[in-house]
């Protein structure tokens, strides 16, 4: 009898320790398989993040305030004359693209006042038709573009109260005035041409054409 139950306990006892081995092997490998995931994802991230901004590489690597610098002449180390005659009719298109954002913040900061989102962003990206750029401005041109904004909202609520046709808000004439000086001078020191025209885009942007 005693035998019989040695035996059926060595049994068991060789089972058990199978089994752990078999467990213990299986964590091991689940173990491998998590850090192995883990690694791949730690390595992906960096190249989503670089993909997400991809520049525009037609304004040779300049965006933001170092493309701004170069254009007014302040910097003339990181771009040749040539590269800059080159550069400036596609910024040109990127500047109408960022005065609209930048005026439709001062609207959006008159509709809400009471929101917290008021803090100065001097830069606005901008899609082009190869990449994306970096608009930037001074925070005193930035200031007045909103406050352009900020008349804007204030026509529209005229014409709401009115109860006038639903026709667009046509831009009072001082007003026109004002707006397209602003962009004008902002052009001429950029050394931009056409800066009519595109004071003129930005306006038609939010304002009905006066046709009389």
């Amino acid at each position: 009898m005693i035998p019989v139950l040695l035996t059926i306990t060595v049994t068991i006892g060789i089972i058990l320790i199978g089994l752990l081995f078999f467990v213990l092997g299986k964590l091991n490998w689940l173990e491998t398989a998590t850090n192995s995931l883990l690694t791949k994802i730690d390595l992906a991230a960096p190249r989503e993040k670089t993909q997400e901004i991809q520049y525009d590489p037609y304004f040779y690597g300049l965006t933001g305030l170092p493309l701004w610098n170069c254009l007014i002449g302040e910097d003339t180390t990181q771009a040749t004359p040539l590269e800059l005659d080159e550069i400036r009719p596609r910024y040109g298109i990127a500047l109408l693209k960022a005065l609209v954002k930048f005026i439709q913040d001062g609207i959006d900061i008159s509709r809400h006042p009471d929101s917290e989102n008021t803090v100065i962003e001097l830069e606005k990206l901008v899609f082009t038709s190869r990449g994306q750029v970096g608009i930037w401005l001074p925070s005193n041109r930035v200031e007045k573009l909103r406050n352009f904004g900020s008349k804007i909202h204030k026509e529209r609520q005229k014409k709401s109260e009115d109860k006038s046709d639903g026709l667009r808000v046509i831009a009072p004439e001082a007003l026109a005035k004002d707006f397209k000086s602003e962009i004008c001078d902002i052009c001429d020191l950029l050394q931009l041409r056409h800066g009519d025209e595109i004071a003129s885009d930005v306006l038609k942007a939010f304002f009905a054409e006066n046709n009389d």
